[in-house]
């Protein structure tokens, strides 16, 4: 009579984790995000495609048209997905959040690694705050749970119409990756968020979330609140305090992170005692703790 009960409780369960699975929407439906969605700016044109090389491709020729600004565009897959430093992303088909936003903004372009942290402080904070999940920043813009990477965020610039300075962020995200799905060979071991929560995510709910979350971000970027994005980004941050080999530009430097910049830059206080920042446009970081390999 026991097995019988441990059998049924076994179906059971397996039956409730079964149905987790079914109730997870397959498709990122334009119309199902935009629905209940509360931005000011990010968001108010959503556009999804079935499979391109990248929303990044899509959004620089867009950048060139009357687009409206906060336009966002989605793929399910990408079979060319960009990283920061010439990295390839890969996400299974159907898995992931895999967007580029446009900002028409006249921020300078010395504050592009400052764009790159808010948005990396909007990704982290959505994550907490609707999973629970302990996310982390590596600076300037790898998202990590554990020491994993769970994703990243991308920004270029793009002249558009008149000259126009137009922002391309790209974000990606693992959303339900599961294990043997994961790339080996890459820089960071990776996760997904559904590895880590235990279960499969509404990617449709998530993403209006985080669209959310970023617009929120955005409008304190706009309102010029440097100070507030960069003390949130460093109670993210891992790599505060740590004792890193940064190259820039072909140079190495050696010493102590003790600060982010107001334009989102990592302040490395050197051996000499000389203080420096660093951009995150053309800079590589090395943990000494880890033989000198990238962390």
């Amino acid at each position: 009579m026991e097995s019988i009960v441990s059998t049924k409780n076994k179906i059971n369960n397996y039956s409730q984790h079964l149905k987790k699975f079914i109730d997870v929407p397959e498709r990122l439906i334009s119309e199902e995000i935009t629905k209940d969605l509360k931005t000011k700016v990010v968001g108010n044109t959503i556009v999804t495609y079935e499979s391109t090389t990248s929303t990044m491709d899509i959004a620089k020729k867009l950048a060139h048209t009357g687009f409206k600004n906060g336009t966002v565009i989605f793929a399910e897959e990408q079979t060319h997905g960009k990283g920061r430093s010439d990295h390839l992303w890969y996400c299974p088909k159907h898995k992931g959040l895999l967007f580029t936003l446009l900002l028409k903004h006249n921020m300078q372009p010395d504050h592009l690694c400052l764009l790159t942290g808010t948005i990396a402080v909007s990704i982290t904070e959505t994550i907490r705050e609707t999973l629970h999940l302990p996310a982390e920043i590596k600076w300037p813009n790898d998202i990590l749970i554990g020491g994993k990477k769970v994703g990243g965020v991308l920004v270029e610039l793009e002249k558009g119409f008149k000259n126009q300075l137009i922002f391309l962020i790209g974000i990606g995200i693992n959303v339900n990756v599961v294990e043997n799905e994961l790339p080996k060979q890459t820089r960071l071991p990776a996760t997904s968020l559904a590895i880590e929560n235990k279960e499969f995510i509404d990617r449709i709910s998530l993403a209006r979330a985080l669209l959310q979350n970023v617009d929120k971000w955005y409008t304190i970027l706009r309102d010029e609140h440097f100070r507030y994005i960069t003390e949130r980004w460093k109670e993210f941050c891992i790599t505060i305090g740590k004792e890193l080999t940064i190259t820039d530009c072909g140079k190495e430097y050696t010493g102590k992170v003790i600060d982010i910049s107001n334009n989102g830059g990592l302040m490395l206080s050197l051996d000499s005692g000389q203080i420096k920042i660093f951009r995150g446009e053309h800079t590589t970081v090395k943990s000494i703790s880890s033989n000198n390999r990238s962390y």
